[in-house]
């Protein structure tokens, strides 16, 4: 196709982008635009030409021409081609994406794995979190602050959700040791990894978020690696060698995402053995626009921290190849109530679900959501920090 054409059909794509997302009837006419296509596609064609610009960017740059950034219609066209460039995105993954290669906390290079195992979500992250507005006149939506501690099964001090259809006897199960034995060694004991790098954080606390927030980054001081990282240094500090691996597994394609990571857990099991304990620290999503967000928070000596929820598997059956995941759950159980005991408020009901997560690679093995898309990457990363320490009582106690 010439570059006329692909010029063409660039304004034509975002007539369509806008009539599809109900935009264009509010902001120009049809008529109207239609009348700037020629002198838009001279600008497309120039601008690409002069940058070495793919072609397939042009929607984008003739966009720009017509709503300049700033504007107050360019926050709902941005969100317009965000939102069709997402579920484009989804439709056309494939199992060949690969993400980059990322250093690990000690510098080391890891390579992550083929994607095997489709799973459709959003697009690619941006480097920066979106969360500022695009337009005087912005949707703004509400943030629901919230402390999550009741649901479910209580036992003592805390809850567990049992969403497997499998009666647990949470007593008996805290009673019998995990399969996890920390050794006096300067060998790695736990690895810390994110099957979905990206997830991030607000940059602050407006008590609501824009109509184009957009929380995924590929900015490691906003996402969940900052987390991992606190984690990282309070059972470094602690006496517990940990490897914290951020490699991305969820870019350039979320597809697969955890098909990677599993890819990435074996790698690292295979180079240090020694390892006992995997966490998978995500973050978490509740709520929408409608009803609005929740954000899930908790107060530790004054000062305020993302709530955090313990997934733990099941399989009851064996339909899932899980087979030890009773191992996992007292495990899950233990750093559960450990960290409610030192930190009260500070968990959401454990999860017991039949899910795998990957879990089954050891018998330490647990995922674990730290706050929402709606918390604070501060009050995220004082939870890491915490969770690091309530984590290091649990390990001490397992030599």
């Amino acid at each position: 196709m010439n570059v006329c054409a692909l010029s063409l059909q660039g304004g034509l794509n975002i007539l369509n982008i806008l009539q599809k997302k109900r935009i264009l009837k509010s902001c120009i006419t049809p008529l109207a635009y239609l009348s700037t296509l020629a002198s838009v596609a001279c600008f497309s064609i120039s601008t690409a030409q002069k940058f070495h610009m793919p072609y397939d960017s042009i929607d984008v740059l003739s966009a720009e021409f017509i709503f300049p950034r700033g504007s107050s219609l360019w926050g709902k066209v941005s969100n317009a081609f965000k939102q069709d460039f997402t579920e484009q995105k989804s439709q056309s993954s494939t199992i060949n994406d690969l993400p980059q290669k990322q250093t690990n906390s000690n510098n080391q290079v890891v390579q992550s794995p083929e994607n095997t195992e489709p799973q459709p979500q959003p697009s690619s992250p941006e480097s920066q979190v979106d969360d500022e507005p695009h337009g005087e006149n912005e949707n703004t939506y509400k943030v629901i602050e919230s402390q999550i501690t009741a649901g479910g099964t209580k036992y003592e001090n805390f809850y567990v959700k049992n969403s497997a259809n499998y009666d647990i006897n949470i007593a008996s199960e805290l009673s019998k040791r995990p399969d996890v034995k920390i050794k006096p060694t300067n060998e790695p004991q736990v690895l810390i990894m994110h099957t979905h790098t990206s997830e991030a954080y607000m940059k602050r606390d407006n008590g609501f978020f824009y109509e184009s927030y957009y929380p995924r980054s590929t900015d490691n001081k906003q996402n969940v690696t900052s987390v991992g990282d606190a984690i990282a240094q309070k059972l470094n500090q602690n006496g517990i060698n940990t490897i914290h691996d951020i490699t991305y597994h969820d870019m350039p394609s979320y597809n697969g995402s955890y098909s990677r990571s599993r890819e990435t857990v074996k790698s690292n099991l295979q180079k240090y053995p020694s390892i006992q304990v995997v966490l998978d620290i995500h973050r978490d999503s509740m709520g929408n626009r409608e009803t609005g967000k929740i954000k899930p928070t908790f107060k530790y000596n004054g000062k305020k921290g993302a709530q955090v929820m313990i997934i733990a598997g099941c399989d009851k059956d064996g339909s899932i190849g899980f087979p030890d995941w009773e191992t996992n759950l007292r495990f899950a159980l233990r750093l559960h109530q450990k960290t409610e005991s030192m930190f009260p408020g500070m968990t959401r009901p454990l999860n017991f679900n039949s899910v795998k997560y990957n879990m089954n690679l050891t018998h330490g093995s647990v995922l674990i959501e730290v706050g929402t898309d709606v918390n604070t990457i501060d009050e995220a990363v004082y939870s890491g920090s915490l969770l690091g320490d309530s984590l290091s009582e649990v390990l001490k106690e397992l030599k």
